[in-house]
């Protein structure tokens, strides 16, 4: 891949997959916006190329602002909130905090339906950064929130629960698979929601099937996400 073609304009744009309440007959919760480009490469290779290049950082904001501008159309048609991927480099980078400024500043209304979405299997060094947490809290003075993904791919995912407060937790995927057969993963996310559910909002990733859906609503999950609530699509410019 030509590294160059990264930053063509309209190379780059996103789908967005959507976050379902489990309540039957509420609305959608939000959209997670997910990073695709017209050559079709798989984007993981896109950002794997950008670190090799060391850009990793441009490219996470360009597609953090493309994301936003596409969005921010729809606010004012729905109270719908949007989910982005971020990288930790990207939350501690020296430029990031002026650059976020700048967003809000273009795009006001987003502010309030924003989550900055984290990985929690990011490496141990880079939760550990002294840093985080301080630009966190900063950028939550914006009103943006915070959520940490694929939970439970760590090797200390209730530390950085705690100790990080994310108003949203996503439970990976692997917690969803076969659920509404598999006793021990009800246990866990029954204990997790009581221990939790209270004062974080808990989505539920990887949902195939209906059954799967209906147990993870019993337990109390408040939102869920998968192919059996919806595909990756691309937005509607004001729908």
């Amino acid at each position: 891949m030509n590294i160059f073609e990264i930053f063509q304009e309209d190379f780059l744009y996103h789908e967005y997959q959507p976050l379902h309440y489990l309540r039957e007959g509420q609305p959608i919760f939000a959209y997670e916006a997910l990073l695709r480009n017209l050559s079709k490469v798989n984007p993981e290779q896109v950002f794997q190329t950008a670190t090799r290049a060391n850009i990793l950082y441009k490219l996470d904001s360009v597609s953090i602002h493309k994301a936003v501008q596409t969005f921010a159309n729809r606010i004012g048609h729905g109270q719908e909130h949007l989910f982005l991927n971020i990288y930790i480099t990207t939350i501690l980078h020296p430029n990031f905090h002026k650059f976020f400024e700048h967003l809000v500043e273009s795009f006001p209304s987003i502010v309030q339906h924003l989550y900055l979405e984290v990985n929690e299997s990011s490496a141990e060094e880079m939760w550990q950064n002294n840093l985080l947490k301080e630009s966190m809290n900063n950028l939550r003075e914006f009103g943006v929130k915070f959520a940490i993904d694929d939970f439970g791919q760590g090797s200390s995912s209730l530390k950085k629960a705690i100790e990080y407060q994310p108003e949203c937790i996503k439970l990976d995927r692997f917690f969803a698979s076969n659920l509404s057969k598999d006793e021990r993963k009800q246990r866990f996310l029954s204990f997790f929601h009581s221990y939790f559910g209270k004062d974080t909002f808990i989505v539920l990733e990887g949902i195939e099937t209906f059954e799967d859906l209906k147990v993870a609503e019993q337990l109390g999950i408040h939102a869920g996400q998968g192919y059996y609530l919806g595909k990756p699509a691309e937005l509607a410019i004001g729908s």
